[in-house]
């Protein structure tokens, strides 16, 4: 198989990140710098940044509420407290996506890099969906959203569905309407719902779940 390919299945990063570890001369395989290109059986010595490299032997794919304070990476270089951290796992797991360190809610696990960057791919569209607070009552909706929608409004609550969004998007979208968001909480990605989840909880993806993902 392609490199880029084995680097994904072991969670390392998409087959597109993995070129890029690749052409930045950070993989090696049995002693050589690799190249973009290269095919492995899997049964070599292959590095990244001087790390061996397992093939993920099983796909795993894990649902976690995330709680406030806690980073959506797999590595922080300032020994906060990650998402990773919070699941046990043989495998290397990786966020699928990110949810900024003062917001909560659902966020995927897994080591399925092909997956993960189907599911981040902006032109897929994927529905998330958000339950925010907000300091005070919404009398005239002047959030501007783009081709995301508000699908509730309830006094100072409201949800919203992101098609397509930007690093802090919906706190900045309310900030320019004059609102400040108190809580943020992502109760939906696609079909996966938060469901009775409580901050910290986590559980495996059932096998429809998981088909349902990769039809999308």
């Amino acid at each position: 198989m392609r490199l880029n390919k084995f680097l994904a299945g072991a969670g390392i990063a998409s087959r597109r990140g993995a070129d890029k570890l690749i052409d930045l001369g950070k993989v090696e395989v049995d002693g050589k710098t690799a190249k973009l290109g290269d095919k492995v059986r899997g049964n070599e010595k292959i590095l990244v940044n001087d790390q061996e490299i397992k093939s993920a032997e099983d796909k795993e794919y894990i649902m976690l509420y995330k709680p406030m304070g806690i980073v959506s990476t797999a590595k922080d270089e300032r020994g906060r407290q990650k998402v990773v951290d919070l699941v046990k796992s043989k495998n290397r797991l990786y966020p699928v996506g990110r949810l900024d360190i003062n917001s909560e809610g659902l966020i995927l696990l897994t080591n399925d890099g092909d997956l993960a960057l189907k599911l981040t791919h902006p032109k897929f569209h994927l529905e998330k969906e958000y339950e925010v607070v907000l300091d005070r009552e919404i009398r005239n909706n002047k959030i501007k959203l783009g081709i995301n929608k508000i699908v509730r409004i309830e006094k100072n609550k409201i949800n919203i569905i992101m098609f397509e969004g930007k690093k802090r998007q919906i706190r900045e979208m309310c900030w320019k309407a004059g609102l400040r968001v108190k809580i943020l909480k992502r109760i939906r990605i696609g079909n996966l719902k938060i469901g009775d989840l409580n901050p910290g909880q986590s559980r495996h993806l059932t096998a429809q779940e998981v088909s349902e993902l990769k039809q999308l």
